[in-house]
């Protein structure tokens, strides 16, 4: 009876988590911390804004898992099971897929580098930076067609051009982007041929890197390859043999599922050891805000400057 109350409360909680993540939030979310970003690239594998394609993946995962887990507990009888049932959901997809994120990132650089020359030659053209940005939204690289379009809506709202420019890199939450930026932040107020010319250098070395990149990438994909067969065996004896309840069956006492979750922690912690010496470390952001300091704090963040006593006042009446 406990079991099925168990079961019950779970998919009454994952119903309501379903309906709440469908429909989002409408109240001003909070300033992202650390700790928020850390968890934003643990759920969504990159920094930066999701993609409509894993926000959905993530949707149908948390779906999927909040029915797999009591299913597989009453299945076995082994309440282990259900939370290994969660994370073979998750923990799948994240490791057949490890290169997309990867993949996108390199991706976004070559569309980055594409657009930053269409800015340049448009530059050079005598066209102001405000306009040039507006007008490549036409032309924009389907990458970055969201992240662009988004810039130019924010200029053409009488955004300041750093704000829309800042906007913009915490979108690509990329330390190469902010190369980029950084030049088009130093002459938001002046789009000479000096910045055209800056803006060729850049899109020059941005190709160069996605260059190195696509090779790295493509030496780690053979190891990638290895660790895939090898969990995709390993896999299949264990959902052959569940069906053998005599397999099974030394798991359902207590020592079994301690033994069992041993041995699941230790397979995941190498899987995941594995990945992480494939895995790209990104490299931090030079445009990232300071928390520290007064300018990177919002208007109404910001102490009050102390009004002038009555010796100040008399002092700068009389100058």
């Amino acid at each position: 009876m406990l079991l099925f109350v168990l079961c019950g409360l779970l998919l009454a909680a994952g119903l309501v988590t379903l309906v709440v993540a469908l429909r989002g939030s409408t109240a001003e979310e909070p300033e992202a911390g650390p700790l928020t970003g850390r968890l934003h690239v643990f759920w969504y594998g990159a920094p930066g804004e999701a993609a409509p394609r894993i926000a959905r993946l993530r949707r149908i995962q948390l779906a999927v898992a909040l029915a797999a887990a009591p299913a597989a507990w009453l299945y076995t009888g082994i309440p282990l099971v259900a939370v290994l049932a969660v994370a073979g959901v998750f923990g799948l997809p994240w490791l057949f897929g490890a290169t997309r994120s990867d993949t996108r990132r390199i991706e976004r650089l070559e569309a980055l580098a594409e657009w930053t020359q269409r800015l340049a030659d448009v530059l050079l053209l005598g066209v102001g930076l405000n306009q040039a940005i507006v007008t490549s939204r036409r032309t924009a690289p389907a990458a970055l067609e969201a992240e662009v379009s988004d810039l130019s809506a924010r200029l053409q709202a009488r955004w300041r051009p750093e704000e829309a420019l800042r906007a913009f890199g915490d979108q690509l939450a990329d330390a190469t982007a902010d190369k980029v930026l950084a030049a088009l932040l130093l002459r938001a107020g002046d789009s000479g041929p000096g910045l055209a010319r800056a803006l060729a250098d850049l899109a020059g070395s941005v190709r160069e890197e996605v260059r190195q990149r696509r090779a790295i990438e493509a030496d780690r994909a053979k190891h990638r390859t290895t660790i895939r067969w090898l969990v995709g065996i390993i896999l299949f004896v264990i959902v052959v043999g569940s069906f053998n309840t005599a397999y099974t069956a030394p798991y359902s006492s207590a020592l079994g599922q301690v033994v069992l979750a041993v041995v699941a922690l230790a397979f995941v912690a190498v899987i995941g050891w594995m990945r992480s010496l494939a895995a790209h470390s990104p490299l931090p952001r030079i445009l990232e805000a300071d928390r520290r300091s007064k300018a990177g704090r919002p208007a109404a963040d910001r102490p009050a400057p102390a009004e002038p006593d009555g010796a100040d006042q008399l002092a700068k009446e009389a100058r």
